[in-house]
């Protein structure tokens, strides 16, 4: 099965990371549709905040910053698809790959309260005092999916350095014999 999908895969990730960032921006400068990540961003369901041009430019750029750590894991899924269908998947390259995109993960993971909390302070910084905002939120239906991402990053990690290590045994070996 793997081999079927496995050509389909590298360009897939590749329009998945470049699809995330135009659909983002897209959402952004529509001034109809900005509500929506405005809202998914920020965590702010119920409060009043500005979709002026310069508050939508500010979400633009965070979210766009979030999703960009998102989309270089996404390109480093793409490069081992790629060596996969090669035939080269057990290169140095290809742990790199697999640490990039575990890294990306855990980074991602990481960011998201801090873009909810810019996110939160780019809607409302043009408000009146008193209706300035910045949120901290946990969300409880959220939450599981976060910590399993940075579980996966993290193992994803983890075994990028176990074939570094189990590559350069296997070197270590065959100079011995």
């Amino acid at each position: 099965m793997f081999t079927f999908l496995s050509p389909f895969l590298a360009p897939f990730s590749r329009l998945l990371a470049i699809g995330f960032l135009l659909v983002n921006g897209a959402l952004w400068f529509g001034v109809e549709y900005a509500e929506f990540p405005a809202r998914a961003y920020s965590g702010m369901v119920e409060t009043d905040f500005n979709l002026g041009l310069n508050n939508r430019i500010f979400g633009a750029l965070i979210s766009s910053v979030h999703l960009g750590v998102l989309c270089y894991g996404l390109w480093a899924v793409a490069k081992i698809f790629s060596r996969l269908n090669t035939g080269k998947w057990y290169v140095p390259e290809f742990s790199q790959c697999l640490r990039r995109f575990g890294i990306s993960l855990v980074v991602f993971t990481l960011l998201i309260p801090v873009v909810q909390a810019l996110m939160s302070l780019a809607l409302t910084y043009n408000n009146e005092v008193g209706k300035r905002m910045i949120i901290l939120d946990v969300d409880s239906s959220t939450a599981p999916i976060s910590f399993v991402l940075l579980l996966i990053g993290v193992l994803l990690s983890l075994m990028a350095s176990v074939l570094v290590r189990a590559r350069e045994v296997a070197e270590e070996y065959e100079k011995i014999v």
